[in-house]
């Protein structure tokens, strides 16, 4: 079966375990003895390479026919591992476990693959050193990472300036072996879930949001409590099929069991406002995560946008995904304050720009904002796809085939097994 411009998105679509939850659900089932279970585990790359991680800092993990099953050991617990951890190409991963490991007193490094040792690390580990780890990183910014934890970490208030729930969970996760009351102040909000889990775990955590700031609270007083977690669906990988069914007019998808966080749903906001018929048809609260069941009943092509920087950091990750929408709506969008995709898995910026041109889509950036000339004619395509290994500009680009009169080349696939391993089974599964 090919995909190609006369493809239609039609079915019931299940998307695959959310991955930032699915981080942090084995990091913090890993810190509870006592037995956990969780189901619905994304089996990606990056996920996968954080499970080995904390296998090898003392946790055990086992994996049944329909669950993972895991033995944690307390804060403070983590064993030295015998050898260097490798996290691939897993930026919350390697991030987030350097939070785990800065209270602990073990000394570890850290490397990834080739993509993830260009990715800035400072913007986490300045405040991690804070607390008395020891961090050396490559040319004082990079991996691999060097940590050297400290048993006696000293609790501390943390302003919080890059938009970043990455350097925010980290924070978290060190506090969880450090005595005393540990704050956190965001300058904006980003996605919630290490703060979620914790309040469904039974830890000692306050929240408060006002329209500036974010304050979080946590308290070394309550252990954390094993848990039995459903993994709900990851809207970043359910974004390639609901952007793709609002493309055409015609298509047809009804979405299961996906996350519906108020932090991650900001493309489903963009593509309404852009014309995309997308209805919630049950919303649910498990585990203070808000689950949703979706329905996109496409009539209409959708029209240009226009999108601020402060709405960027709630959907940061599907701007690739929404510049293929904006190529084929009516008109010039806009995305404002794109910086943050300089520093992804690959520059995403200057990619989606690179290819859009390839597959005869103008588009221009202007101090980190990205202006797409769109219209409703079907582009010429067959242009060979750069995506530097990065796998959200490769599934993007081959959504675009749905808009293309030939389709692209795209060579080596392989990427996509950091997040969506099943991403090309369920593209054909639902294409019509």
């Amino acid at each position: 079966m090919s995909f190609n411009c006369r493809s239609l998105i039609k079915g019931t679509y299940f998307p695959p375990g959310d991955k930032s939850i699915s981080h942090r659900i084995l990091i913090l089932a890993g810190q509870v003895i006592g037995k956990s279970k969780i189901s619905n585990l994304l089996q990606g790359d990056d996920v996968i390479n954080t499970l080995k991680a904390m296998k090898l800092l003392g946790v055990q993990i086992f994996k049944t026919d329909k669950h993972y099953e895991v033995f944690g050991i307390p804060p403070g617990g983590l064993i030295q591992p015998k050898k260097i951890i490798d996290f691939g190409n897993s930026g919350t991963g390697i991030r987030l476990i350097s939070g785990l490991i800065s209270s602990n007193n073990i000394e570890v490094k850290l490397i990834g693959d080739s993509s993830l040792s260009k990715r800035p690390m400072k913007r986490v580990t300045e405040h991690l050193s804070k607390i008395g780890a020891t961090i050396k990183l490559r040319s004082e910014s990079f991996p691999p990472i060097k940590i050297k934890g400290t048993g006696n970490a000293v609790p501390l208030t943390f302003e919080i300036l890059i938009p970043s729930a990455q350097i925010k969970s980290a924070i978290m996760l060190s506090a969880l072996n450090t005595n005393g009351t540990v704050k956190i102040k965001e300058f904006k909000t980003t996605r919630d879930h290490t703060e979620n889990m914790l309040k469904s775990m039974g830890y000692n955590i306050k929240v408060k949001e006002n329209s500036l700031h974010r304050f979080i609270e946590m308290k070394n007083n309550q252990d954390l409590k094993t848990i039995n977690y459903n993994v709900p669906g990851d809207p970043s990988s359910a974004a390639f099929f609901i952007s793709a069914a609002c493309l055409k007019p015609g298509s047809k998808l009804i979405v299961r069991n996906i996350l519906f966080n108020k932090t991650r749903v900001g493309f489903i906001k963009t593509l309404k406002k852009m014309g995309g018929n997308i209805k919630v048809i049950r919303k649910r609260k498990i585990h203070n995560e808000l689950i949703a069941d979706l329905k996109i009943e496409q009539k209409k092509n959708l029209n240009s946008t226009t999108l601020e920087s402060v709405d960027v950091p709630l959907q940061v990750d599907e701007i690739p995904i929404l510049s293929i929408a904006a190529s084929f709506a009516d008109g010039l969008s806009i995305f404002r304050g794109l910086k943050e995709l300089t520093v992804k898995e690959s520059n995403r910026l200057l990619l989606i720009h690179k290819n859009l041109k390839k597959i005869g889509v103008k588009s221009e950036i202007k101090n980190f904002d990205l202006y797409i000339y769109g219209n409703h004619n079907l582009k010429k395509g067959a242009g060979v796809i750069k995506h530097d290994d990065d796998h959200r500009i490769l599934m993007s680009f081959f959504i675009a085939n749905m808009i293309c009169k030939k389709n692209n080349i795209i060579k080596d696939k392989s990427c996509v097994k950091t997040s969506y391993p099943t991403f090309f089974k369920h593209i054909y599964q639902f294409s019509n």
